[in-house]
């Protein structure tokens, strides 16, 4: 193996094990990703997505509510952004380095895409029903 190989392999592992002992100093009462919501007295968690450098890490967001229904959901962003809801006009700040609870309220019928402002990326998809 040649010494660039090794060089990148290095550099990796210190970036993954440095982002490891970062999530590891969180303080208890910093968000986990999983904090939970009750609806009719269960408690529900909450779908949790990260996005890196402007791209979805986590897979894409794909829900189905009925019309009025709220939809909460968490977005870690590594990148100060904007979160833009298409047809809900819904636009929801993503401080850099943080965990935002993203709350849009279902009042619109059809389909509206989730996309990130800067990066143009599209996350998901929101469908209202009757």
């Amino acid at each position: 193996m040649n010494k660039r190989a090794l060089v990148y392999l290095g550099l990796a592992s210190a970036t993954l094990a440095g982002a490891y002992l970062y999530v590891q100093s969180l303080p208890p009462d910093a968000p986990t990703g999983n904090p939970t919501q009750t609806q009719g007295g269960a408690a529900q968690a909450l779908e949790s997505l990260s996005i890196v450098n402007g791209s979805l890490t986590t897979g894409t967001f794909n829900t189905t509510v009925r019309k009025g229904q709220p939809i909460q959901f968490l977005v870690h962003s590594n990148q100060t952004d904007s979160l833009i809801v298409e047809g809900l006009d819904a636009r929801v700040a993503l401080p850099g380095n943080q965990t935002t609870l993203v709350s849009i309220a279902a009042n619109t019928l059809g389909t509206h895409a989730i996309e990130l402002d800067l990066s143009g990326t599209t996350i998901g998809s929101i469908e209202v029903t009757p």
